[in-house]
């Protein structure tokens, strides 16, 4: 049983500069649609009116923008990422762990910086 998605037009009129519709979900959070003259944007909105999800679509490309307490990824096979640039940042821990092999390299410097002690540990530790 398949159920067609309600279509929602953004046209603007001459007099408004942008246009904005919403949905209210059973839960209390809202959809939100509104565009202006460089964007159309979709969001997801909490109760207390918190951005919780965001589809940008610009002259640019898309950006999508997710917050949380928790975001999760999961894939049976395959997660890439691939940018220009790619940051990650971490408040209090990072942590990587692999249960096969683990490979950073660099074509270029690499720098391991730390105001702390660093442990390499392994049974056998090759350098250069």
């Amino acid at each position: 049983m398949s159920k067609k998605a309600e279509v929602i037009n953004l046209e603007r009129s001459e007099a408004e500069q942008s246009t904005r519709k919403s949905l209210q979900l059973d839960s209390g959070r809202q959809v939100l649609v509104h565009s202006n003259e460089k964007e159309e944007i979709l969001e997801i909105v909490e109760r207390g009116g918190e951005m919780v999800m965001a589809v940008r679509l610009t002259d640019k490309g898309p950006i999508v923008s997710v917050q949380g307490a928790r975001l999760e990824l999961k894939s049976t096979e395959t997660i890439a990422l691939e940018a220009k640039k790619i940051r990650i940042k971490a408040q209090e821990e990072a942590s990587i762990e692999s249960e096969g092999k683990l490979k950073i390299e660099s074509s270029k410097n690499m720098d391991v910086n730390s105001e702390d002690d660093i442990r390499v540990v392994g049974k056998m530790i090759h350098l250069n």
